[in-house]
């Protein structure tokens, strides 16, 4: 039985006594979509898919400018991050944060998307498929072009016209109507904000900023309907956000005139009046929809939530960022780099077999040659960065020696390989500059912000019920299940 094993056999005995559970949490077995349930908090579950894909994340190396050894993944540990993350997103929810701009736009926003997706794919799915004549047609224009290149090609076109003919269809059936004595006004309050903002903008700043729509706006403004449809109206602080969802760079150079906000308010319209349509069909009750919605929701909840609980926290001074340094130099050493060639194999069997090759006397080029999954690559430059949970594997090789079969990750997974040592550069402990100050400072905040989040969390996984369910995790092996992602 592996280490990780023997901690989730642990766990479970514990929560057997009652260890892990707190309150009553409903125990089904699976969630509407009929997925395997494996933790359940209030009313929210984890499934075992959401639980394997973050396994698939956690075993991976995560970006990290020094060195630090990787710690093993344990299943149970996964999972009850995940419940207080759940746990955050319940607080966040419940402290009101979805109603607050701007997370109730971002919100919104994507729900509108979701809806306006569905509700094309409904009602267009079937109208956009092209003939051979249309594709024809096509290379018949431009002689270069393949036949897959023209039938992408002639499917964008049919789609942009069914598209521009529904969209004026549902224009007419929903009555939409521009409120033009308004556009003048808007074009005045655009270049109040983009000339007079409230808080003065940085050295080379000269947009308007996203926050720009809830401080510089009055609440009569941001009312001010430029266009009125069966289903909704479309109001300034509409237009602003969609003026705001475009790159600077990118945003029309004439809104200080009436004809230039209407161009943009044209071009805006298109996902609220479709999105009012796709609501009135109830494509917005979708269950995949709300779903997606509700998931959507729990993520920025978190993030919001994390930021209003850390807010407080404060950057660390240049004197204590030195004290931190002196206290932890090794921590702040540059990496240790080994340079190796690697024979990447299909299977465990078959890296046993190049080993015995290898130990037999072969050529390592000439077997790599024969069995590697690359055989191009004439070194690999590899790192703690690079190989994660498996650098202590690698790390043990001397020069000239040929290690494995050990694990790597390879494309979206796991492999196996056989690993030959051509060169091994140590970690270096580095002397405190400007420049590594900088890193160093950021690496405490993260530190500090990471202390206050755990003991934030440690409270709401008892504020809030839960329950694991062991049997439903018994035997999960992370590294398993990255070796059978890489099969698919």
């Amino acid at each position: 039985m592996t280490r990780m094993h023997l901690l989730v056999s642990m766990f479970c005995v514990a929560q057997a006594a009652g260890v892990a559970v707190a309150g009553n949490v409903s125990s089904q077995a699976a969630d509407p979509n009929g997925q395997v349930v494996v933790a359940a908090i209030g009313d929210g579950t984890i499934t075992m898919d959401d639980l394997t894909r973050r396994l698939l994340q956690e075993i991976r190396p995560h970006e990290q400018e020094f060195y630090q050894e990787a710690e093993p993944v344990v299943v149970e540990d996964v999972l009850r991050k995940m419940l207080a993350e759940k746990a955050t997103s319940m607080e966040g929810r419940k402290l009101g944060y979805l109603q607050e701009d701007p997370l109730h736009t971002i919100v919104a926003q994507f729900e509108q998307q979701r809806v306006v997706s569905k509700l094309l794919e409904t009602q267009l799915g079937d109208k956009v498929s092209v003939a051979d004549a249309d594709i024809d047609q096509v290379i018949k224009s431009n002689p270069k072009a393949t036949r897959e290149q023209a039938r992408a090609f002639a499917q964008r076109s049919k789609a942009m016209r069914v598209m521009e003919q529904y969209y004026a269809e549902l224009a007419g059936k929903r009555k939409l109507a521009k409120v033009t004595e308004n556009l003048t006004k808007a074009a005045e309050i655009h270049q109040r904000l983009l000339t007079q903002p409230k808080t003065p903008r940085g050295p080379g700043e000269y947009w308007i900023r996203n926050s720009q729509v809830n401080t510089d706006l009055s609440d009569e403004e941001k009312n001010l309907v430029l266009a009125t449809f069966d289903g909704g109206r479309f109001t300034l602080k509409d237009w602003f956000q969609t003026l705001c969802n475009l790159a600077p760079p990118r945003r029309p150079k004439d809104l200080d005139k009436a004809e230039g906000v209407e161009k943009l308010l044209t071009m805006a319209l298109r996902a609220p009046v479709l999105a009012a349509e796709a609501r009135s069909l109830g494509y917005d009750q979708d269950p995949k929809i709300r779903s997606d919605v509700k998931a959507f929701e729990d993520q920025r909840l978190l993030y919001a939530t994390q930021e209003a609980e850390t807010k407080s926290v404060q950057e660390p001074t240049a004197e204590e960022v030195k004290e931190y340094f002196e206290k932890n130099v090794e921590k702040f050493a540059a990496n240790p780099i080994l340079k190796v060639d690697q024979i990447w194999c299909e299977d465990e069997q078959t890296a046993r077999k190049v080993r015995d090759l290898v130990d037999q006397g072969a050529d390592f080029q000439m077997v790599k040659k024969d069995y590697s999954l690359q055989k191009d690559v004439p070194f690999y430059s590899l790192s703690p960065t690079s190989e994660g949970l498996f650098w202590a594997d690698v790390w043990k090789g001397e020069p000239n020696e040929v290690l494995g079969p050990v694990m790597g990750f390879y494309g979206p997974g796991v492999k196996w390989r056989v690993v030959k040592v051509q060169e091994k550069t140590p970690a270096k402990v580095q002397d405190f500059s400007e420049q590594l100050g900088n890193s160093v400072k950021w690496a405490f905040f993260a530190e500090r912000r990471q202390a206050v989040l755990k003991k934030f969390e440690k409270g709401l996984i008892e504020k809030y019920p839960y329950e694991i369910f062991c049997d439903r995790i018994q035997g999960l092996n992370p590294l398993e299940i990255a070796l059978k992602q890489q099969d698919k």
